[in-house]
């Protein structure tokens, strides 16, 4: 132990050298492992086109561990007006003029009114345009543990309708965002890009409890999704209508 810390003041090693890993393999497309875990990226690249709640709740209320990378990029409202102006105009020339039974008639019908709609509501409601990137990042200690974390996420993320990808060959760039430093790379930003209004920024708030805690109230059980203790007052009006209650179970079960 006195030879480390007289390594310390000699500048030999530094807290540098503590936090880093002992070794990084980067050799498996599928994975990064860094000191016996593997870290694998899932990547988020569509979306239901009408979101009604948080679109990351579902996993976020899951005893898996996550790490999640949200990237948000501000688009110059003139530029992006001017663009889809100019968009609409083709595009409204072009569906007049062809011929209505062609293949691609309706996918072209349809980016005509997306861009028409996202005009409208930054002239008219003053919304902003975001370009949206969503990673996220699970690891184990065993790569079949690991498979079996992605397939779960890849089903509840489907469930709510997201597509995602898997960051094969860009496992190392994909970690690197997982990181709090603020580093986005250019080798995933076109499989990750969606455009997003500012209306639609609510639905990607990555802070949630589920925990039912009032100060004054009795304590009522536990929350089997995250094990936090449920403590209500039911005789709240401020915050409840009334303190009736209903307890559905089965019985016996207490």
């Amino acid at each position: 132990m006195k030879k480390r810390e007289n390594y310390f003041l000699e500048g030999v090693i530094t807290k540098k050298d503590e936090i880093a890993p002992a070794y990084i393999n980067l050799m498996n497309p599928k994975y990064i492992e860094i000191d016996n875990h593997y870290y694998s990226t899932l990547i988020i690249v569509n979306y239901f086109r009408e979101q009604t709640e948080l679109i990351l709740k579902s996993i976020i209320d899951t005893n898996i561990n996550l790490n999640i990378s949200i990237f948000y990029e501000k688009q110059d409202t003139y530029k992006t007006i001017r663009d889809l102006t100019y968009h609409i105009g083709n595009v409204g020339v072009d569906l007049k003029s062809n011929n209505p039974n062609r293949q691609d008639i309706d996918i072209a019908a349809f980016t005509y009114n997306d861009a028409k709609y996202i005009r409208r509501e930054m002239q008219v409601n003053n919304e902003d345009l975001y370009f949206l990137y969503i990673y996220v990042t699970t690891f184990a200690s065993d790569v079949k543990d690991l498979e079996y974390l992605l397939n779960k996420l890849e089903g509840i993320l489907q469930s709510k309708g997201m597509q995602t990808r898997r960051a094969y060959f860009r496992q190392e760039q994909a970690f690197i965002t997982s990181l709090p430093i603020m580093i986005n790379s250019l080798e995933l930003k076109e499989a990750a890009k969606r455009n997003i209004l500012t209306s639609g920024l609510v639905a990607t708030y990555p802070f949630i409890s589920s925990a039912i805690f009032d100060e004054e109230g009795i304590f009522i059980g536990t929350n089997i999704y995250n094990n936090s203790l449920v403590f209500l007052d039911r005789y709240n009006t401020q915050k409840y209508k009334n303190a009736n209650m209903c307890i559905f179970g089965t019985s016996r079960s207490w």
